[in-house]
Order: C-alpha cells, then structure tokens, then sequence
C-alpha cells in the first residue's frame, strides 16, 4: 500500500490575504484551533487538509522550514527497521495521538513529515473540531 497525504501545513505572515487566495481557488476556508495552539485557517479536500498557521517568530525552536507534511503509511515499524534512515531522519518517535500512533521525521530540507499508521488511524473522531 502506498503512502497517501493527509495534511500539509504552510506558514504565512499574512492569512488574511492566504484566506481570500485559497477562497478564490475555490476551497471553503474556515478558521480553527485546537486547544492552546495558534489560530489557523483550513481547506479540506477530499480527505487531505491544508492547514495554514501563523510564521512563527524567528526565535522559534520548531525547525519546521516552509512545509509540514502528514502521511498515512501502512506502519512504523517499517521505518524504524530501517536503521540508518531512522537514525539519519527521526524527529519524534511513536506517540499516541486522538488521531492514532503518529511518528514523526525531518526531510533532508529540514521539513517535519509526521507519520501516521492507516490501521491505526481513529476514523470515528473528526480531523477538524470547531473552534470554542
């Protein structure tokens, strides 16, 4: 099985403007948060979310660069059987999540690329919750 997206965060210092381009395009933009974090915009399509956050300030400690990709992948332990990559790449190693198991990696581009496993993946909770 091959792996398929399932979310990708940009950054932007001006959602503003990113709320009425994406609109435009044709995506239904809301606005979320979910507990503490930033305010947010979401496009939804299909089953991939693109989440567009607030640019962190320069002092930020999340080495995230321009992009956070989410992926569903038939497992972990693949990835982590392979030694050198795992070595190599690994960021955050398995933790439960409301969505199921997730891991996490930094592409060579200093990206995050968060992992989560499709058997494990709770279909039951919504992605989006509103914001309170």
């Amino acid at each position: 099985m091959e792996p398929l997206i399932f979310y990708i965060v940009i950054y932007s210092r001006n959602l503003v403007e990113l709320d009425k381009f994406y609109s435009k395009i044709g995506f239904n933009v809301e606005k979320h948060k979910h507990g503490d974090g930033d305010e947010h915009l979401v496009c939804k399509s299909r089953d991939v979310l693109l989440e567009i956050y607030p640019l962190p300030d320069s002092g930020s400690q999340n080495p995230t660069k321009n992009i956070k990709i989410g992926l569903k992948v038939p497992s972990h332990a693949t990835i982590l059987n392979q030694t050198e990559f795992f070595r190599q790449y690994l960021y955050k190693l398995p933790e439960e999540t409301q969505w199921g198991p997730k891991m996490s990696l930094i592409d060579p581009d200093g990206n995050i690329i968060d992992l989560f496993e499709y058997a494990q993946i709770n279909t039951t909770k919504p992605l989006l919750a509103p914001m309170a």
